[in-house]
């Protein structure tokens, strides 16, 4: 039996309710993409070339650089880049074929060249500060990539991979960030060198384990240990 409308209007068959159903289902589809456009991808690399950046990132490379004019009068000083800057949701992908690897998204990065060349990398990867229990984690999840991807640590002093299994290593590196940053530096031999370091970053004067707020920050360039 056909089921009219309230106001005595035209009866909706069962046709027009399979319309009614596939709009109420693709509409907040369609409003979910457009107001959650997806993350953006940053693929680099240490001496990777400024314009295969732009090839290889869906991120707008080129609208999110700061270009050095040069010298219009001489043809030994034409424009360069000289960073790139993130400030909305990214991945960021260390492309390297053997040592890469694929960070979460931030909204903080720095990509800085030389002789149209990639030269250094900083980022966060995380979108914004978090307690304690959450940054570990990540910190821990990072790590354990760089791992699986052959990154080495440096031979300096007292440089050693994160220990967080227990409580006690937990609280131990806790009470250690309310006075100093705690990193680790990692290389791969004659190419790459990264540091890997988490720190208090907000309200941490308090040293209040319940308020405090931390950040991870990672550091690549060129290993320069070899000649």
């Amino acid at each position: 039996m056909d089921i009219a409308n309230a106001n005595g209007g035209a009866p909706v068959t069962k046709s027009n309710k399979r319309w009614l159903i596939l709009v109420f289902i693709v509409l907040p589809v369609m409003g979910s993409l457009m107001l959650s456009p997806r993350t953006k991808t940053l693929s680099v690399h240490i001496g990777k070339p400024y314009e295969q950046v732009i090839k290889d990132s869906t991120f707008p490379v080129e609208g999110s650089s700061a270009i050095y004019p040069g010298d219009p009068t001489d043809a030994e000083d034409p424009p360069r880049p000289g960073s790139t800057w993130i400030s909305s949701p990214t991945v960021i992908e260390f492309d390297d074929p053997a040592y890469g690897f694929k960070l979460p998204p931030t909204v903080f990065g720095a990509v800085t060249y030389g002789g149209q060349k990639v030269t250094t990398l900083t980022t966060s990867p995380m979108l914004e500060t978090m307690p304690f229990g959450e940054a570990v984690v990540r910190l821990v999840e990072v790590q354990n990539t760089l791992k699986s991807q052959g990154w080495k640590l440096a031979s300096v002093e007292n440089n050693d991979w994160f220990e967080v299994e227990n409580v006690a290593e937990r609280h131990q590196l806790q009470a250690k960030l309310f006075d100093q940053a705690v990193g680790i530096d990692l290389y791969v031999p004659g190419k790459y060198n990264l540091l890997l370091l988490i720190k208090c970053y907000a309200t941490c004067d308090r040293r209040d384990s319940t308020t405090a707020k931390y950040l991870i920050d990672i550091s690549v360039g060129r290993d320069r240990t070899e000649k």
